[in-house]
């Protein structure tokens, strides 16, 4: 029995194509890399109650305190804060003790009571969300 070939020959890239191919993908590497490892410092190097503007910036092995998920920035949420349910905007995110915290601004940021706060009670945990009716 005789073998007929059934499949025709690969085509060849040009040898410029190539090199060009290759240069680009290795500059993509790299800049994934360097993008990855600043990432990494900055998560090693995030201390507690430090704001930060995305989620991804912090530690991994954070919980979240609450039924419904981490509210993203610019929304506004109500929390219970010194037994009044306030609404504040989210800035950011900050962690303490292993759970995820919010970084918030009151609604009423010229009030009396926002100035007498102090920097940390700006940090809100997902158990000091009111509860949607």
């Amino acid at each position: 029995m005789e073998s007929t070939n059934l499949y025709r020959p690969a085509r060849r890239i040009p040898t410029t194509r190539l090199a060009k191919m290759r240069a680009t993908h290795a500059a993509k590497k790299a800049a994934t890399e360097q993008a990855r490892q600043e990432a990494a410092q900055l998560r090693l190097a995030t201390p507690e109650f430090t704001a930060v503007p995305s989620l991804k910036a912090l530690p991994g092995g954070l919980h979240w305190s609450a039924q419904q998920p981490v509210p993203p920035v610019g929304v506004y949420v109500s929390a219970n804060q010194g037994g009044k349910v306030e609404t504040v905007k989210v800035l950011g995110y900050c962690h303490a003790a292993g759970f995820i915290g919010l970084v918030t601004q009151p609604f009423h940021p010229g009030s009396r009571r926002a100035h007498k706060m102090h920097p940390r009670a700006h940090c809100v945990f997902g158990s000091q969300l009111a509860q949607a009716a």
